[in-house]
């Protein structure tokens, strides 16, 4: 409760964030509702399998794309023209995917919807930091998470109902309108965060060599979000669900409420998380969640029963509700003011590069190994362990030494 009431307090205390919280739910609604139906509308184009997974990583490759020119311009141009500009550009991209009939159209209409999620994506995290200070940051990038995670998993149900009653194509018009609403509400209803030159300047000033984008620190907590994007695909997207059903006998259905656990278990563990975040560092939040991640992971290993595969499940959605929240919060603390876009847009970009290594890497693993998805589910654990030994290294190294921050 303590952790819930810390949570909205911070929120609270700047009538600039409900928008941005409201922008980033909504975008993630549309983002999400075509999920359900995207590979059976692939399929009525009648290509193969490959071509129908390569709608999910063409995606990827927009956002990709998209991440450090998006946080560079907004940089210079302030971040409202681009909140305003991410959602436009997916609108454009759902309407052609809604009209075409030519697969390989429907691959370039989703590249440019991952442009615009990731033009939004980008400079709505870095509208966030804006608005932070060192005492409502973790809390702030929790409430962001959170305002995630619900348009996550209202987008699918919404999709799933509207392909049910209206066509496969029909959650595309949805995505447009939602997008186009969201481009309307960044316009109006967001203003920037004015920095003084020499805001600016007393910051750079005070960090030193160590800050920004080829930083330690900054560097050290990109590649830690690119195993937990990596993770998530390899894992959470494909190996998991399929042990799901061939090891706990589970069907399709089993697999679909145990995503949802994951989702809500992230959504439950936030308010807490930025509280813990507060309290024990986010430093040290990163490396415990990161730890418990691999827990999480790795208990699906340990039985047959299927206990085993739903308490993995509740466990790692809960670290990863609390990793989500501790690397945001480091993130923003490493990085001067006049940073925040570039160094959003490089992480993501950092970030996305696992998200589509990590299903590439899972099948090979469990194709290689000789013990399936269970070896492919090894090889992702020791990569997490690595990353984690590196991160718990370089921010040992960074922090000797490295001044406080004046914010």
């Amino acid at each position: 409760m303590l952790g819930l009431n810390a949570f909205f307090e911070a929120v609270r205390q700047d009538c600039r964030v409900w928008p941005l919280m409201l922008l980033i739910c909504c975008t993630m609604i549309g983002s999400a509702l075509v999920v359900p139906m995207l590979s059976l509308y692939a399929q009525t184009f009648g290509v193969s399998a490959t071509l129908v997974g390569m709608l999910v990583t063409i995606f990827g490759v927009g956002r990709i794309v998209a991440n450090f020119p998006s946080g560079w311009l907004s940089q210079r141009l302030g971040r409202r023209p681009l909140l305003a500009a991410g959602p436009a550009i997916t609108a454009i991209g759902a309407v052609g995917a809604a009209l075409t009939g030519d697969f390989y159209w429907l691959l370039f209409w989703r590249f440019i919807q991952g442009v615009g999620s990731g033009m939004y994506q980008t400079v709505s995290l870095a509208a966030l930091a804006d608005l932070s200070t060192p005492q409502t940051r973790s809390r702030l990038v929790g409430a962001y998470q959170a305002a995630l995670q619900i348009g996550a998993s209202i987008g699918p149900f919404i999709g799933g109902y509207v392909a049910k009653y209206f066509g496969l194509a029909a959650p595309f018009w949805v995505l447009f309108l939602i997008a186009v609403v969201t481009c309307i509400l960044a316009l109006v209803t967001f203003k920037d965060v004015p920095v003084t030159t020499k805001q600016t300047r007393s910051m750079s000033g005070a960090l030193g060599r160590r800050s920004g984008l080829m930083g330690v620190p900054f560097l050290s907590i990109s590649l830690v979000n690119a195993i937990m994007f990596f993770a998530r695909t390899a894992c959470m997207f494909q190996l998991m669900p399929l042990m799901g059903v061939e090891k706990f006998g589970l069907d399709v259905g089993h697999i679909g409420i145990a995503i949802t656990i994951i989702a809500f278990a992230m959504l439950l563990v936030l308010p807490s998380a930025s509280l813990m975040c507060d309290r024990m560092g986010s430093r040290f939040a990163v490396l415990l969640s990161s730890l418990l991640i691999m827990v999480g992971i790795g208990l699906i290993l340990l039985g047959s029963h299927p206990a085993w595969f739903w308490v993995s499940m509740l466990v790692y959605g809960l670290a990863s509700g609390l990793n989500s929240a501790a690397i945001g919060a480091y993130t923003i603390e490493v990085l001067p003011r006049h940073k925040y876009g570039e160094g959003m847009g490089l992480q993501r970009t950092i970030s996305d590069i696992g998200y589509v290594i990590g299903p590439v890497f899972a099948g090979v693993a469990a194709d290689l190994s000789g013990y399936g998805n269970a070896g492919g589910i090894v090889a992702t654990l020791a990569m997490i362990g690595l990353v984690t030994a590196l991160f718990l290294f370089a921010s040992n190294t960074a922090a000797a030494g490295r001044p406080v921050r004046p914010d």
